[in-house]
C-alpha cells in the first residue's frame, strides 16, 4: 500500500479538506511484523465464506452464520488486519475477486447513494466485501465497507445496509476497527481503546435519522452492557504489540524530518490497549469513541470541545452502533476498538481549524499503517478471549 489515492473512506472527501490534503501527500510507512506469535490453537486461520464461491457476487440474503462480525472501512486499515489475521497485508484488486461482493437489494438502496460514480465497487453494484477467518471455535467475518457515513449522503446509505448485513449474518459481537485520532494528550500513536460506548459530534443534519442530530446536540451516549474479555487482550498488550515498535520508531524517525512535530513522542515502549470498564485510559476523557461527519482533530486548546465527549475520535463507529439500536428482535453487542494514528495536536493558541488539521493529516498519513496494527491485534485479543 504506497499509493498515495489509496486512502480507502478519505479517498472521496473533498481534495480541499486540510486533513486529507495532508494526508495524501505522505506515504504511510508499512515494516511486516513477521510471524506472530500467538498462542496454541488461537492462530486465525482464513476459511471459506459459507458455500459460496471467492469473488461471487451475493445478491439475496447473506447464508452465513458468524459469531463475531467485524467492520473495516480504509484500505490501510483492511491491510493492517489481513497483515495480523492471515500473515498477508496485500488488499488490491486481485484480492477483492477472491473476497464475496456483498450487493443484496442493492437495486433498491441506490437513489440513496451519494458519490457511485467516484468508487469501483459502488459502480459495480457491490456495497462491499466479505471473508472469514476461525479464531479458535469462532467463525470470524470481515467486512469491508465501501459506503461510509460521512460521505455517500444525508440519507446515510451506510445505516440500512449495515442493518441488513448485520441481521443476516447473525453475530453476537459487532467490532468497528480502524484508525482514530487521540483525545487528551496521555493517548500516544499506536495506543488502542476499546469502548463500549460512542457519541456524535455532527454538523449536518439528516432528515431521515433525526435522533442522530438530537445525540449530537445533547451529547447523548450510545451504549451497550458488554464485558470484555481480558485475558487475551492482556497477552496482545504484554507480548504483541511491541513487535510494532519498529515500525512505529521508522514513521517517528520520517515525521521528525519535518518541522513542527518534535510534540510527538517516540515509541520507547509497547503501545498500550486501555479496555473500557476494566482498564481506562487515564485522565479525565470518558472510554467512549467521537464519531464525526468531518475530520476532527482535537489539540491543547480543546479548540472543538472534544474533550468531554470521549477517549478517541473517528468518522464510523457511533453510526454503526445506531444502525444496530434501530434493529429489531435480538441485537448484538458492539464494540469499537480504535487505535490513535495521531496524538493530541500541539500548536499554540492561534492555530486554526486548518493548521490542526494539516499537522493531523501529516501525521496520519505516516502512521496510519502501523498503528493500526495494534487494533487488530487488540480485535484478535477479544475474539481470543470468547473461544
Amino acid at each position: 500500500m504506497t499509493d498515495k489515492a489509496a486512502l480507502g473512506s478519505l479517498k472521496n472527501i473533498p481534495i480541499h479538506d486540510a486533513f486529507v490534503k495532508a494526508a495524501k501527500e505522505q506515504e504511510p510507512v508499512i515494516v511486516p511484523l513477521g510471524k506472530l506469535p500467538f498462542p496454541n490453537g488461537l492462530t486465525p486461520k482464513p476459511i471459506a465464506f459459507g458455500s459460496y464461491s471467492a469473488g461471487e457476487k451475493i445478491t439475496g440474503a447473506v447464508d452465513v452464520k458468524a459469531d463475531v462480525l467485524i467492520v473495516l472501512y480504509t484500505d490501510d486499515e483492511t491491510s493492517a488486519l489481513l497483515e495480523v489475521f492471515t500473515g498477508s497485508k496485500t488488499w488490491t484488486a486481485d484480492t477483492k475477486k477472491k473476497w464475496c461482493g456483498y450487493a443484496h437489494n442493492f437495486a433498491s438502496i441506490k437513489p440513496t447513494i451519494g458519490g457511485i460514480d467516484q468508487n469501483t465497487a459502488l459502480k459495480d453494484g457491490l456495497f462491499g466485501y466479505l471473508s472469514a477467518v476461525k479464531i479458535g471455535d469462532k467463525t470470524v467475518v470481515l467486512y469491508k465497507s465501501e459506503l461510509h457515513p460521512k460521505q455517500n449522503g444525508s440519507k446515510l446509505p451506510f445505516v440500512p445496509v449495515l442493518k441488513q448485513l448485520i441481521a443476516e449474518l447473525k453475530p453476537s459481537l459487532v467490532i468497528s476497527t480502524g484508525t482514530a485520532g487521540a483525545i487528551g494528550s496521555h493517548v500516544q500513536c499506536g495506543d488502542v481503546a476499546i469502548c463500549s460506548a460512542a457519541r456524535f459530534h455532527v454538523k449536518d443534519t439528516y432528515p431521515d435519522d433525526a435522533a442522530i442530530d438530537t445525540m449530537s446536540a445533547k451529547h447523548t451516549e450510545l451504549a451497550n452492557t458488554i464485558s470484555v474479555p481480558t485475558k487475551y487482550v492482556q497477552y496482545a498488550a504484554e507480548n504483541l504489540t511491541k513487535l510494532t515498535l519498529p515500525a512505529l520508531n521508522q514513521c517517528h524517525t520520517k515525521l521528525e524530518a519535518m518541522s513542527g512535530y518534535g510534540f510527538v513522542g517516540k515509541s520507547t515502549t509497547a503501545p498500550k490497549i486501555y479496555i473500557a470498564g476494566s482498564n481506562p485510559a487515564p485522565g479525565p476523557q470518558p472510554m467512549a469513541i467521537v464519531s464525526a461527519d468531518y475530520l476532527t482533530v482535537d489539540d491543547e486548546n480543546d479548540t472543538e470541545g472534544l474533550q468531554a465527549l470521549g477517549i478517541m475520535n473517528d468518522t464510523d463507529d457511533a453510526f454503526l452502533f445506531y444502525a444496530i439500536s434501530q434493529m429489531s428482535g435480538t441485537k448484538p453487542h458492539w464494540l469499537s476498538v480504535r487505535n490513535a494514528s495521531e496524538p493530541q495536536i500541539v500548536a499554540g493558541a492561534n492555530a486554526t481549524p486548518a493548521t490542526l488539521g494539516n499537522i493531523a493529516g501529516n501525521i496520519y498519513g505516516i502512521y496510519q499503517y502501523c498503528t493500526t496494527l495494534n487494533s487488530a491485534l487488540a480485535c484478535w485479543g477479544v475474539i481470543a478471549g470468547l473461544t
